[in-house]
């Protein structure tokens, strides 16, 4: 046999193979209707506490911290429209042709706790917006928050982008966030599989042999080095095997808190003001 023959018959055995296998395949995956499984247990606060620690860690980076939309859709009603058997069908089986994936490896005991959770967001409507945009747009302005942020690409890059800020967080969020920032960033459960690591403006102190400290937000990370973006926007390339620690700071945050800064008035006009930022249609 030729060397060109045998690598058509080569061929033929790989098509083969995956022909033979593809049925076994196609049935593993989720078709988004789950499998039998046991009805909803009653929610508890236990139950509850653990579907916040799995929706942090695998859910928030697409639907925000508090379900209120991000890259993914707001899902602070999906409890009152879909239901918990609808709920829990949608976390098995993900939406196909989406970005959502299916999440049927947590099992049912950790897809009802998720779904528990889910059904507590939103219940005060995220929070009423109450005060005066216009008053908020001149607090944006004179408190430098333009230096940090950008609004249709005007403005700084060191935070998030606000332009669709009000299409992606909740009123209580963005309140929260001015008068104590970087608390409500998602840290997920340790020794989970996430889908999404959350690892958006999470900051990192890095201790290097000769005792100096390095602080900023991660941009890039290898094997060998990690570059962070400190307080005022430089790159800092760090060799980790120099490194004597590399700590997560948690609730770590650039942004200054503006509690105290700014009047319960002020507070409330710049909340107002982000809100009316949404996606143009």
């Amino acid at each position: 046999m030729t060397s060109k023959c045998s690598w058509r018959a080569a061929m033929l055995a790989v098509a083969s193979a995956i022909l033979a296998t593809a049925p076994f395949a196609t049935a593993q995956i989720p078709t988004g209707q789950a499998p039998p499984h046991k009805a909803h247990p009653p929610a508890t606060a236990e139950s509850i506490a653990q579907g916040k620690q799995i929706f942090d860690g695998t859910c928030a980076v697409c639907h925000g911290i508090d379900g209120s939309g991000s890259n993914g859709p707001n899902i602070q009603g999906a409890a009152r429209t879909m239901g918990p058997e609808g709920l829990y069908n949608r976390v098995w089986g993900g939406v196909i042709g989406s970005g959502m994936p299916s999440f049927s490896y947590l099992g049912e005991d950790k897809i009802w706790d998720v779904v528990d959770y889910v059904g507590t967001l939103g219940q005060a409507n995220g929070g009423a917006v109450t005060g005066n945009p216009q008053a908020g747009k001149e607090v944006y302005a004179s408190s430098g928050c333009s230096s940090c942020h950008s609004i249709d690409g005007k403005g700084g890059d060191s935070g998030p982008d606000l332009s669709n800020i009000g299409s992606e967080r909740s009123a209580t969020f963005m309140r929260d966030e001015i008068l104590n920032p970087g608390t409500n960033k998602p840290n997920g459960e340790p020794g989970l599989t996430s889908r999404a690591a959350y690892g958006g403006y999470r900051m990192y102190k890095v201790t290097l042999e000769d005792g100096k400290t390095v602080t900023g937000t991660r941009v890039d990370e290898s094997s060998f080095s990690l570059q962070l973006r400190d307080a005022h926007g430089n790159i800092i390339s760090v060799d980790k095997l120099k490194a004597k620690s590399i700590d997560v700071l948690g609730d770590g945050s650039f942004m200054p808190s503006y509690k105290g800064k700014l009047s319960d008035a002020q507070v409330n006009g710049l909340v107002a003001y982000l809100a009316t930022l949404e996606v143009k249609q």
